[in-house]
């Protein structure tokens, strides 16, 4: 009877010992509220695409709340280990990369931290248990950008220049080609085609400009450009012949910058993003689950129009968000 309860009380050492170890690996939720937060950009405001519609939504979360965001803009592919190594080991809880550049890095890095919880938006699907992936269903702003795209073509070609060809990009854009053409056939426009260009860099500006000329040449009428800082160079191009297309705006609202060439922009709220990102962390969820999908359940998306687009079209684009967000439309089969 001696010998048990020795081993009984063994047993209660065993346990808080291995208790404690196991709770000094992991962030507790009460801690989280505390912890320092920072967000990493492969490029800045200055784009008005990608990179500012995050520092918008991190400067709006921080407007409204104690617990503030960091940020770090215009960080060069590579310094990117350096940096997530840096903010790691300074004892951040929450270091967030703001887009898939992001994912390799920080696919080797985190298992040396497990104390640090690591969040990419747009990130792969990870096994470790402190990566995740914030996935925004671009799938869906595409959809929209199809529809107004669809109802505007005079000449039924559509030309898209995207930044790199990966596999959520390639998604976006097979959604967004199929609809305009579709749309755009049953306007009666029977020869209407995409023309498709990847450009493999963000910033290239002269690039942008080139293909954009190109584009035109094929009788392109509405062009999509989703390549961050790559759109001033393709609108410069457009401007240079403003008679002869107009281009769909993404991410911001690329509307203000000139809305005589930009008819319209499917805008991201990434201040619900951060807000939405913060709150689950400060509540412990945040790491329950590898990949977590936001879109227009979390009305994520919203249009600005030019002065140029009124009446029918806005009311038609209207009932197309009703239906994305009440999920009457199934993008899995488009």
């Amino acid at each position: 009877m001696q010998r048990s309860r020795k081993e009984c009380f063994y047993t209660v050492i065993i346990s808080c010992i291995l208790f404690f170890l196991f709770a000094c690996q992991h962030i507790s939720y009460k801690d989280a509220k505390s912890q320092k937060v920072i967000v990493l950009l492969s490029g800045s405001e200055e784009d008005m695409s990608w990179n500012k519609a995050n520092i918008d939504g991190i400067k709006s979360y921080n407007a409204q709340n104690d617990q503030r965001i960091e940020y770090i803009e215009n960080i060069a592919e590579k310094d990117f280990e350096r940096k997530v190594l840096q903010y790691a080991d300074q004892g951040y809880g929450l270091i967030i990369g703001a887009g898939a550049q992001f994912n390799d890095v920080i696919e080797a890095i985190a298992p040396q931290y497990k104390n640090t919880l690591f969040c990419i938006i747009n990130g792969s699907i990870f096994n470790q248990k402190n990566i995740v992936s914030v996935q925004i269903k671009e799938e869906e702003a595409a959809y929209i950008a199809s529809c107004i795209a669809g109802k505007l073509t005079k000449t039924g070609v559509f030309a898209d220049i995207a930044g790199f060809p990966n596999e959520p990009m390639k998604k976006m854009l097979d959604i967004y080609e199929k609809n305009a053409v579709c749309i755009a056939r049953k306007r009666g426009i029977d020869q209407a085609h995409c023309l498709r260009a990847y450009t493999n860099s963000w910033d290239d500006l002269d690039l942008g400009f080139k293909i954009t000329e190109q584009v035109l040449e094929e009788n392109a009428d509405i062009v999509l450009v989703y390549a961050n800082k790559v759109w001033l160079g393709s609108l410069k191009a457009l401007q240079a012949e403003p008679d002869k297309a107009s281009m769909i705006g993404i991410a911001t609202n690329q509307c203000s910058i000139d809305e005589n060439i930009v008819l319209a922009s499917v805008i991201f709220d990434f201040d619900k993003v951060y807000a939405w990102i913060m709150g689950e962390y400060k509540n412990g969820h945040l790491g329950k689950q590898r990949v977590y999908p936001l879109g227009m359940s979390q009305d994520l998306f919203h249009v600005q129009y030019s002065k140029k687009i009124q009446g029918q079209v806005i009311e038609e684009i209207n009932d197309v968000q009703k239906d994305l967000k009440a999920g009457r439309i199934n993008l899995g089969k488009e």
